[in-house]
């Protein structure tokens, strides 16, 4: 029903320019994309609402080149995805404030502490692990869909979330969290 309800909502968009689908859309959404910026800013809550902004605004201009070959969520996550490494080039990787891995973290009253202490692990990892992790543990994507929208390779994701799942087993277990089996 998910995925009929979507395309019944983009056919809607680009036959007849219905917003309310399109604001459907945007409803239904919003808070994933958001969600996805805020995990690659560090985040950053005005660049996080710029971006995701700015992908709806391309989304809805470009709609009717929307082929159906994947789910909407696939082909709007893509699009969020280029935007952001779009912006990443022409700003470099400054969102996060890059920590020295051996530093140990203040811990700070439940649940921010941890909050913060997943964005400043982030920090440690490359762009594309951030990426992948975050498309892979917060938005729950099967590495198939991740290769659809950032057009990696399979290999080359399982790659990067191998190496930055010991790179924040590392970073998290020097700052106190042991591994909860």
């Amino acid at each position: 029903m998910d995925k009929t309800e979507d395309i019944v909502w983009v056919t809607r968009c680009a036959l007849f320019d219905d917003r309310k689908a399109f604001a459907a859309l945007v409803d239904k959404y919003q808070e994933r994309l958001k969600r996805f910026f805020l995990n690659l800013t560090g985040g950053n809550e005005t660049l996080t609402d710029d971006l995701a902004q700015e992908t709806f605004i391309k989304v809805y201009y470009h709609l009717r080149d929307y082929k159906g070959l994947s789910s909407f969520s696939t082909w709007l996550f893509r699009v969020a995805y280029n935007l952001y490494y779009d912006e990443l080039r022409k700003q470099g990787d400054r969102y996060f404030e890059p920590i020295d891995e051996g530093v140990r973290i203040p811990l700070l009253p439940e649940p921010v502490d941890r909050r913060i202490d997943m964005v400043q692990a982030l920090s440690i990892l490359r762009p594309e692990e951030r990426t992948v992790v975050t498309l892979y543990f917060v938005e729950d994507m099967a590495v198939a869909r991740i290769s659809e929208v950032t057009g990696m390779p399979e290999g080359t994701i399982k790659s990067h979330l191998s190496r930055a799942k010991r790179k924040l087993g590392e970073y998290l277990k020097k700052n106190g969290y042991e591994r909860v089996e």
